[in-house]
C-alpha cells in the first residue's frame, strides 16, 4: 500500500497548479473519492460523478482496443473542464481534475501526474501518463 501523507501531498500539489481548480482521486469500482485536494465546491461529489465516463469507456472498450489503452479524457463543459487519468490498476484508480478552460499547463501537470501514479505504485516503474492532453 502506498504512503498516504505522500499520495496526498501529491494531490494537493496538483491540485495547487494554476487553473487547477481541484482533484480527487477516485476509485473506479465503487465511485467513492479516496483523497480530494482544492477549492472547487462539491469537488468530492465533481469527482465521484465524472468517474462515470471511465465507466462508459470501459464498456466501449471491446469496441476501442484498435485506438490502444486509454491514457486520458477530457470534457469540456461551458464553464469548466473535467480531465480524468488513471493512476492505478489495482485497486483501479482515476484522477479527476476540475480545471479552467485553456491556460493550464498540462504538460508540467502531467508530470505531476506522472509522480502520484509513482507514490500509488509504490515504484518508478509504473506506465507514463501523457503529457499532450490539449483542451479547447
Amino acid at each position: 500500500m502506498p504512503n498516504t501523507t505522500q499520495v496526498i501531498a501529491r494531490l494537493q500539489k496538483l491540485a495547487a497548479f494554476p487553473a487547477i481548480d481541484g482533484c480527487a482521486l477516485v476509485e473506479v469500482a465503487t465511485g467513492m473519492a479516496w483523497h480530494v485536494a482544492g477549492n472547487y465546491p462539491q469537488l468530492e461529489r465533481v469527482g465521484e460523478a465524472a468517474i462515470e465516463f471511465w465507466r462508459v469507456h470501459t464498456r466501449l472498450t471491446e469496441h476501442l482496443n484498435a485506438l490502444g489503452a486509454l491514457n486520458s479524457a477530457a470534457y469540456s463543459f461551458a464553464n469548466r473542464v473535467v480531465a480524468l487519468f488513471p493512476c492505478s490498476s489495482d485497486p483501479a484508480l482515476v484522477l479527476v481534475c476540475v480545471a479552467a478552460k485553456g491556460p493550464v499547463d498540462w504538460a508540467t501537470w502531467g508530470a505531476e501526474v506522472q509522480a502520484l501514479r509513482h507514490e500509488l505504485a509504490g515504484s518508478p516503474g509504473s506506465p507514463a501518463v501523457p503529457h499532450t492532453l490539449q483542451i479547447p
